[in-house]
């Protein structure tokens, strides 16, 4: 992948040689698009599962390759200020896109709060007793915010020239930690509050919104997260040590800040708002 490197004089774009793994993560997709659509139709035969299951295995075989051959571009040199530009445009667009999937369920939520109280329905429906905003749900607010921050902190201390000509920066190795922690804490707290509902995805506009949401969220922070552990992993053997090739960093930690304002809203939508109809 690194021979025939060329730079170009004039635009910074550096011309690196083929590589097979965007080829191979579509044909992924597609692969498993196609069997978890069987899958859920209840097709016959059981193998489905296991194709699916089959296909995210080598899908994250995939990424690892893939993020494994960026990583070495950027350590040796290979992205420019231009292709470093053109990675936060990309992770821009990302994050708009999904910013643009959520508004569709808070749309959805918002619609059968207040458009059926004008109906004279009931919402949520009767039987459905909310979940208390002011125990697990504000517990869980708490920890987003603070990783928040613990990662900002990490941030601070990736910007800074303090330990460039060290090996290791203890305080962006800190304040990862406690993010990556932080994380997974919170998980656990969601997986305790689905094991005690007293609903579920199939009772109604509420319990399918309800799910949906936090079940999507969760799975931003298990990407935040796992993608923060890999970063306090690179931060441990050194990759960080000068304020311009921590970009991987960056993007992560747009990305959590993402995560942490979707929480914030669904906080409000659903749980705050939720219990207040109820």
């Amino acid at each position: 992948m690194y021979k025939n490197f060329i730079k170009l004089p004039f635009s910074g774009y550096p011309i690196l040689g083929p590589s097979r793994w965007p080829i191979e993560i579509s044909l992924c997709a597609i692969w498993m698009a196609w069997w978890l659509v069987k899958f859920m139709h209840g097709k016959p035969g059981n193998y489905y599962k296991f194709m699916v299951i089959g296909g995210l295995f080598y899908m994250l075989f995939v990424m690892y390759s893939w993020f494994s051959a960026l990583v070495k571009e950027g350590r040796q040199g290979m992205q420019s200020r231009m292709v470093v530009r053109g990675f936060k445009v990309g992770m821009g667009l990302f994050i708009l896109s999904e910013a643009g999937f959520f508004l569709s369920f808070f749309w959805a939520f918002a619609h059968a709060c207040w458009g059926t109280t004008s109906m004279n329905l009931r919402f949520p429906p009767l039987g459905i007793k909310c979940l208390s905003p002011w125990k697990i749900p504000a517990v869980n607010t708490a920890i987003l915010v603070g990783s928040g921050l613990t990662v900002t902190y990490a941030h601070r201390a990736a910007k800074s020239n303090k330990y460039k000509w060290t090996k290791t920066n203890p305080e962006l190795t800190l304040g990862l930690f406690v993010t990556v922690v932080l994380g997974f804490v919170f998980l656990g707290l969601q997986m305790y509050e689905y094991w005690w509902l007293t609903y579920s995805m199939n009772d109604g506009i509420f319990g399918s919104c309800f799910y949906i949401m936090t079940g999507f969220h969760g799975l931003h922070v298990v990407v935040g997260t796992l993608w923060l552990a890999v970063c306090l992993l690179r931060a441990s053997l050194g990759h960080f040590q000068f304020r311009y090739r921590h970009v991987g960093l960056q993007l992560a930690i747009w990305y959590w800040h993402f995560v942490d304002v979707v929480w914030l809203l669904l906080y409000g939508f659903v749980y705050v708002s939720g219990s207040i109809w109820y």
